[in-house]
């Protein structure tokens, strides 16, 4: 069966880890001077490494090995071979996503009462840890605390935040960092000469950008690159696998917004789209191409610290120095913002337009959207009216329909002339069917102590007078 490349090429030995050296330092000191903790939690985003540290820290503790001139773990010994097949009796692996009740730490806490049965240590993985239960945390808790001495636990976790202060509390933490482009660009260089992969090295630049710090996320796109079958693996083939553009188009695009030419910047991402381009990916490349230009317009030698070709960071140079500081500013926030709002839009591509007009005008295309707030507390007869000059204005003699209404009635209590006078919020004022109610009230509320029955039959009765 094909293995992916992230699996067939992942690491055995401490050495052979892309990045985390300072992890790496740690954990081969412990293993040294016999100073191995009995629990870890190993914290970090995807793709950074931790369970494969895991399984390289269970065969060291494990390995058989006694050359003292080999660094552990050896990695040809019967337990490193059996720790790399899956078939160590002492090894657990437990995914905490889909087994994270109380029966499956139960399980674990049972087991580790008994010893290990080919290794020195038993050595318990649990992966995706924030996602383990309350209830299982807490049943976890005093294990974890006390284990045996032949037990070490490995909690790995991409949230730690998620996880219970007590469970942090009795572990080492090891945050794992994102892994620096120069790393990703090692390793993936060393596994191309291994296999014989004819790349440029602006295409590996290119993948080692887009995976954001992540080996796994690098090498899935190297492997998708690979298995295009091109005998030379470019830096526009790279673009054009990965669904990126080219540096002239965003170069192109921006000088169409410097000089306020919307119609062309918005044709140049109509032909991109047509083409199959995603325009998340544009979105993200763009925003990258304005930190481009941040950078050249400030830093001496920018080579080093844009990813282009020495001809397009000359172009950018140049292109940055006909840009003022508020431009490139103000492109970075709102990219940025639209980045994040694409995210979760279905239609992409209408942001990314948006943001060119936006560009080009500037904050004038900010649409007023906050509402006018009136105080609900105020009936509308109540509101004084201004004029134009914001003087109040004087009312009228005439009485309104609802004065006129209590008027024309001669059996209207004191009480309700009294509230005529002094009109209460309309959320206070009490409802009377008998009554007169102006014509433009809609809430009403009824007293808690009224009886629905005798309020119905008498709604009927006057509904039958009139």
């Amino acid at each position: 069966m094909h293995l992916a490349l992230y699996r067939s090429e992942r690491p055995e030995r401490f050495e052979e880890i892309i990045g985390q050296k300072h992890i790496v330092k740690i954990l081969r000191n412990q293993i040294k001077k016999g100073t191995v903790s009995q629990s870890y939690l190993f914290a970090g985003t995807r793709g950074t490494g931790k369970t494969t540290t895991a399984r390289i820290l269970a065969k060291a503790v494990n390995c058989t090995c006694s050359d003292p001139g080999v660094d552990l773990p050896c990695g040809e010994c019967a337990n490193c071979r059996a720790i790399t097949e899956g078939r160590f009796l002492d090894v657990v692996e437990l995914d905490a996503a889909s087994n994270n009740g109380v029966e499956s730490l139960r399980q674990i806490t049972e087991s580790v009462q008994y010893p290990p049965t080919v290794g020195k240590y038993k050595v318990y993985i649990i992966d995706e840890a924030h996602m383990l239960t309350d209830s299982a945390e807490n049943a976890f808790l005093k294990t974890l605390e006390e284990p045996p001495a032949h037990v070490i636990f490995i909690l790995a976790t991409t949230n730690p935040e998620k996880i219970k202060a007590t469970i942090k509390s009795r572990c080492l933490t090891l945050n794992f960092r994102h892994v620096s482009e120069n790393d990703l660009l090692d390793g993936m260089r060393r596994i191309c000469q291994k296999k014989a992969i004819n790349i440029e090295e602006d295409a590996l630049a290119v993948i080692a950008r887009k995976a954001d710090g992540s080996v796994r996320d690098a090498l899935s796109l190297l492997e998708q690159c690979i298995n295009a079958g091109d005998e030379l693996i470019t830096r526009e083939l790279v673009l054009e696998y990965t669904g990126g553009a080219g540096d002239d188009f965003y170069i192109e695009l921006t000088d169409a917004i410097r000089t306020g030419e919307a119609g062309t910047a918005l044709a140049d991402i109509d032909s991109m789209v047509r083409i199959g381009k995603d325009a998340k990916q544009l979105l993200s490349d763009w925003l990258l191409h304005y930190r481009n230009l941040m950078i050249c317009k400030y830093v001496q030698d920018p080579s080093e610290l844009v990813n282009a070709s020495s001809e397009n960071t000359a172009r950018i140079v140049t292109q940055a120095k006909s840009l003022s500081d508020e431009a490139i500013n103000y492109g970075i926030r709102l990219l940025s913002d639209t980045v994040n709002k694409a995210k979760f839009s279905t239609m992409p591509r209408i942001l990314l337009e948006t943001c060119v007009i936006k560009l080009i005008v500037g904050e004038s295309a900010e649409v007023r959207t906050e509402p006018v707030r009136i105080n609900a507390n105020i009936p509308v007869g109540a509101r004084t009216p201004r004029t134009e000059s914001g003087t109040p204005k004087e009312e009228p003699q005439a009485t309104n329909a609802y004065e006129k209404q209590v008027q024309s009635c001669p059996n209207a209590s004191a009480e309700r002339a009294q509230d005529v006078e002094e009109p209460q919020p309309l959320f206070e004022q009490k409802f009377n069917p008998l009554e007169g109610a102006p014509p433009d009230r809609h809430i009403v509320e009824f007293e808690a102590n009224h009886n629905l029955d005798e309020m119905w039959d008498r709604i009927c009765d006057q509904m039958a007078r009139t």
